[in-house]
């Protein structure tokens, strides 16, 4: 799997989830008030970084023969983190990344 496809994937998903998930809150619990884009937009900037956030954990060695690989990690998550220059080659280790997009 190349990190573009597996980001590809991520995003889809990842957006399908949020649809859903502001139908239900709107529907169910706003009386059918729509959200702003600029609710939308943190909304789905907030799903993204917790994506990436549970992918950094899943690299750590605890998880032993379950962790995902830091390099498909890397490889995902690269040109689109936050500050990504700045970071080090392993931002993996570090305890908070964001998205940039």
């Amino acid at each position: 799997k190349s990190g573009k496809a597996r980001l590809w994937r991520i995003l889809v998903s990842e957006s399908a989830h949020l649809i859903w998930k502001l139908r239900c809150e709107r529907v169910i619990a706003n009386e059918n008030r729509l959200f702003t884009s600029q609710e939308v937009g943190n909304k789905w900037i907030h799903a993204i970084n917790g994506r990436l956030d549970m992918d950094i954990k899943l690299t750590h060695e605890h998880y032993k023969s379950k962790s995902k690989n830091r390099r498909m990690v890397l490889n995902t998550w690269r040109k689109v983190l936050s500050g990504e220059d700045s970071l080090p080659r392993d931002w993996t280790k570090l305890s908070r990344v964001l998205v940039g997009i």
